[in-house]
């Protein structure tokens, strides 16, 4: 997996970290982390988007995925508070 981590500057003192990780072609990973805030996440499938929560248990999840069942990807979305659009 490649994984790549930018700072993006919205404004003086307003900055956030997105740390893109690529799990195979056509298929990333995206951790939006900003101090303050609750870490989200969106995962891009194709040209499909799947926004959530980023907790410890998707962070465990997604560092263990080759060993774990694809249900358990699917448990923890569900699971995640939904983000609003």
């Amino acid at each position: 997996m490649n994984t790549q981590t930018q700072i993006i500057k919205i404004e003086p003192g307003f900055t956030y970290k997105v740390v893109r990780t690529e799990i195979f072609a056509g298929v990333y990973l995206e951790v939006y982390k900003q101090p303050g805030y609750a870490d989200e996440a969106t995962l891009n499938i194709g040209d499909n988007e799947v926004h959530f929560a980023w907790s410890d248990e998707a962070a465990v999840l997604f560092a263990e995925l080759d060993m774990r069942k694809p249900i358990d990807l699917l448990e923890i979305l569900t699971q995640a508070p939904r983000l609003l659009a």
